[in-house]
């Protein structure tokens, strides 16, 4: 924990706090023991589905407001500083939630066919768990993707998963090229 200048004391940066607070969901989605029946698992990827909308919506005006307001020429420059403001962590959340919601609708498709090891009537928990797994490019070992459509979005998980941590780093560096000045040696 960084020390506070002019008392030496420790205290925690807004980045932690974000990554303690997707740490804290992260147990709390774990500790639901509620089952999936096939209306509920539809249910929550119709609530889910409606709330990602939502989301976007709510992305995109941001990103157009502050464009605005900072005068900033292109869309994507705005877009990341509003990425950059929401915080790797609560990202995460978003990304290993809306993955949770793809492999519930797999399981309500086929339950019998799109993962072995879980049970019958799984928890949102046991997909949330592979969900963040899968995204960290490391499906677990004891839920296994079994259909073919449960396999690609497993192989899709990841590569996204990796696409995004990958833009998400490299927002931090700045790739313009400088023109040399006039006295400027070119080597």
């Amino acid at each position: 924990m960084p020390l506070r200048p002019a008392t030496g004391e420790l205290r925690p940066t807004a980045g932690m706090l974000r990554l303690a607070l997707l740490a804290a969901f992260v147990v709390a989605v774990g500790m639901i023991r509620t089952r999936l029946t096939h209306g509920l698992a539809w249910t929550l990827v119709g609530i889910g589905a409606a709330l990602a909308a939502a989301g976007v919506a709510v992305l995109l005006g941001a990103t157009r407001r502050l464009e605005r307001r900072l005068s900033v020429p292109w869309a994507g420059e705005a877009f990341v500083l509003v990425l950059r403001r929401i915080g790797l962590p609560l990202l995460g959340l978003a990304f290993f939630l809306a993955w949770t919601l793809v492999y519930v609708a797999l399981w309500a498709l086929h339950p019998h066919a799109a993962f072995a090891g879980l049970p019958e009537s799984p928890r949102f928990a046991d997909l949330f768990y592979y969900a963040v797994s899968t995204a960290f490019i490391s499906p677990p070992g004891d839920v296994l993707a079994r259909s073919r459509g449960a396999r690609s979005a497993t192989m899709i998980e990841m590569l996204t998963a990796f696409a995004l941590l990958t833009a998400y780093l490299s927002s931090f560096v700045d790739w313009h090229r400088r023109e040399p000045s006039a006295g400027e040696d070119l080597r």
